[in-house]
């Protein structure tokens, strides 16, 4: 019904979210692609694509993987809403969406849609319904395959954590060699077997070599100081060559150890060097010796000491293994019982794990007790040499920190797809790693890009999903490892119903393969001319300015989002016309489109001020209710709400056992009483602090009241009298035709 009076479609996974939970919405999200698309309409997805870039000037892996697994699902356009209205790198944040959906494109025609056709009547009987998307959610655990590996640190290495840990879902404790420092292991490991046999639950253990590092040396003026690298700069890059040889305008050094010696003798004019995981970028423009290069800026920023050094274009000739590796191996191999699994960094060749079984060889370790050889695909170079890699492996895990930095973040998400598919022909248990839930090192939740991310890992094949900081040191670890295990269970509960995107990859079995890994190393693809998923940028105080709008154009904003939330003191009526006289000017083919805010649902003031909170405490029941007078104030023991018409019928439709989602579904309350219309009694399922005019959301109930607000009735009629017109309008919290 509702595609029938539509043109456009945006899949808007905020309150979608909320309502239907984050958990289910990647697989809604492709069958209302699916659907859409089959219907002939235009369709945008849109909300948290790129969250972390309201802050950051670069995107997360997770970020990275939703918005290519979007195009690859069919969208035709990708939305940046705070991170292009209010963030503080709304141009990088175009850039990236736009460049994110030009390499994803490039490659589209080597995958396959992963969800099949939708309820189109050319397919009889349709294999899927859009109405599938609200199946129950999937809650038992006990049924999940997908592994949890947590990454142990100060925030989850502590006697009391780790069984919390494990109750989490924790199903491999990773020991991150880089930190093997003070006891932390000795003292560890053994609580993980002993609380694991406590509780009965299968936890195994993995040991991650630290690898060789590349870093720059200390900066002049200690560890605080920095020097300025200026685009265009022609520096000398070199080992240092005594103590006091250290970085300083004009010159950056490095250490000499085995590894950056390497490094120096394995550069040549016209590689690349990456520093600070690529926020700057220098290229060699000659070699003077086998430890002095001179080097041009091509992107500059402020270089602080001991920054990590990357060289994507070469192939470095050193051991594989440091000898802080062989030491730590040593420490890993001697446990007891035996640790199952060991990662060797940075593998870019078969030889470099047979270091790692000539470790074993001499330890005499017994082949029941060894443990799985997991390279870390962190190079290039690994995706041509992964059939040897792959020939002494047992395991393998796709690391998209360095990969990313070495490869582009662009072309992760293709290189993921094929390494899985590469590495479940061979029998290999496959970890996807890096970035999967960033944001939860701070935040309780995760945002709709990450929950995407770790579906479509799911879908793709992988075995297990890593948690890096969000366990080690982040805030809330336990809510990491649940929401890891809850997604990975969700989407392995729609799994049968989809295929996967990426076919056979060089496998014996398949005459004559379709993909091999090695093209994850193809060229990025930079021509924008070629692009056709469009990107769609919120208008707001950060890109709004007249000086701000031809470069949000040129930097490849092809729909501009009016926001109606926010119209108000002539802002729209200023910016129209600047959308329209900058995109003649540039020749740019730029459409706009006007946002109706929708009914919205708040709860009302509390008592004491805008700063004031009260507690939600579980269990506790509560009145809620419609204001009886401005005097009735949020206070202990009662919530109350505003009386609008939408309100008044939001109250009317609710019932008992209706939950009530509070603040995008932090707080959540449940009906268990309902005296009139106008008041209910709840019981609160989860807690938390309330504040004032926090949104309501309500998923289990059709509220009858009208689609359009007055406010709405009034901007629509706004929208609809601009001259050139506007090309889209969207109606918020559609539920129905009518």
């Amino acid at each position: 019904g509702i595609i029938s009076k539509s043109q456009a479609l945006m899949v808007a996974r905020g309150d979608l979210g909320v309502e239907l939970g984050v958990n289910r919405v990647p697989f809604a999200q492709k069958l209302l692609i699916a659907r859409a698309k089959q219907a002939g309409l235009f369709v945008i997805t849109a909300t948290q694509m790129c969250e972390s870039m309201i802050k950051a000037p670069v995107p997360t892996r997770a970020e990275v993987s939703d918005v290519a697994n979007a195009v690859w699902d069919g969208t035709d356009a990708v939305m940046l809403s705070g991170e292009a209205a209010s963030g503080q790198y709304p141009l990088n944040a175009v850039r990236t969406q736009a460049s994110v959906c030009r390499e994803a494109e490039s490659v589209k025609h080597r995958l396959r849609r992963a969800c099949p056709p939708v309820e189109a009547a050319t397919v009889m009987p349709p294999m899927l319904h859009v109405s599938m998307g609200n199946k129950r959610q999937e809650t038992d655990q006990s049924l999940r395959r997908t592994k949890v590996v947590a990454s142990l640190g100060p925030a989850s290495w502590s006697e009391d954590m780790i069984p919390k840990m494990i109750r989490a879902g924790t199903d491999i404790f990773r020991l991150n060699c880089s930190h093997r420092r003070g006891g932390d292991f000795e003292r560890v490991y053994p609580l993980i077997r002993k609380y694991a046999a406590q509780l009965g639950r299968k936890v195994e253990c993995l040991g991650d070599l630290q690898g060789p590092k590349f870093r720059v040396g200390e900066v002049e003026g200690g560890t605080s100081a920095s020097i300025k690298l200026t685009e265009g700069d022609i520096l000398e890059f070199g080992i240092c060559r005594d103590d006091n040889d250290l970085i300083k305008p004009g010159r950056i050094t490095m250490k000499s150890t085995t590894e950056q010696n390497a490094l120096f003798k394995a550069a040549r004019a016209g590689i690349d060097l990456l520093i600070e995981d690529g926020l700057m970028k220098v290229h060699v423009i000659e070699k003077v010796s086998d430890t002095e290069l001179k080097v041009k800026v091509i992107q500059g920023g402020f270089l602080k000491a001991r920054k990590g050094v990357n060289v994507p274009d070469v192939e470095i000739d050193c051991a594989a293994l440091t000898e802080k590796d062989i030491e730590d191996a040593e420490f890993l191999l001697q446990l007891d019982p035996p640790i199952e699994y060991i990662c060797v960094s940075f593998a870019q060749k078969a030889q470099d794990l047979q270091e790692l079984i000539d470790i074993m060889d001499r330890l005499k370790i017994p082949k029941e007790k060894r443990p799985k050889i997991c390279p870390k695909i962190e190079k290039p170079q690994a995706l041509t040499n992964i059939d040897g890699i792959i020939s002494k492996s047992q395991a393998l895990m796709v690391a998209r920190g360095d990969l990313g930095v070495e490869l582009g973040v662009n072309r992760v998400p293709f290189a993921q797809k094929l390494l899985i598919a590469r590495a479940k022909q061979a029998g290999l248990f496959v970890i996807t790693a890096t970035q999967m839930c960033e944001s939860m090192i701070k935040a309780p939740v995760p945002t709709r890009a990450e929950v995407s991310d770790v579906a479509n890992a799911v879908w793709d094949g992988t075995d297990a999903v890593m948690l890096s900081g969000e366990a080690a040191s982040g805030q809330y670890p336990l809510n990491a490892v649940r929401t890891q295990a809850s997604v990975c269970r969700e989407a392995e509960s729609v799994k049968h119903r989809l295929r996967r995107a990426c076919p056979p990859v060089e496998a014996a079995t398949v005459m004559p393969p379709m993909l091999h890994v090695s093209m994850g190393n193809k060229r990025q693809e930079t021509d924008q001319s070629l692009r056709r998923t469009k990107v769609v940028a919120s208008l707001g105080p950060a890109s709004w300015s007249e000086d701000m709008i031809p470069k949000m154009i040129r930097a490849g904003t092809d729909i501009f989002r009016l926001n109606c939330s926010h119209r108000r003191g002539g802002d729209f009526e200023r910016v129209y016309p600047l959308i329209r006289k900058y995109a003649a000017q540039l020749g740019r083919k730029v459409e706009c489109l006007g946002d109706l805010q929708g009914p919205k649902f708040r709860v009302g003031e509390v008592e004491g001020g805008t700063s004031a909170s009260i507690d939600l405490i579980e269990g506790e029941v509560l009145e809620f209710g419609i204001c009886k007078n401005d005097e009735d104030l949020i206070r202990p023991g009662r919530i109350t709400m505003k009386s609008t018409k939408e309100q008044d019928a939001l109250m009317k439709a609710a019932m008992v056992g209706t939950d009530l989602l509070i603040e995008d579904g932090l707080m959540k309350v449940r009906v268990v009483e309902k005296p009139s219309f106008t008041e209910m009694k709840v019981k609160v399922i989860q807690g938390g602090k309330l504040k004032a005019r926090k949104g309501v959301n309500v998923p289990d109930v059709e509220i009858d009241c009208a689609a359009l607000t007055e406010k709405d009735i009034e901007d629509a009629e706004f929208l609809l009298q601009l001259d050139p017109p506007v090309e889209y309008i969207c109606v918020s919290f559609a539920q129905k035709a009518q």
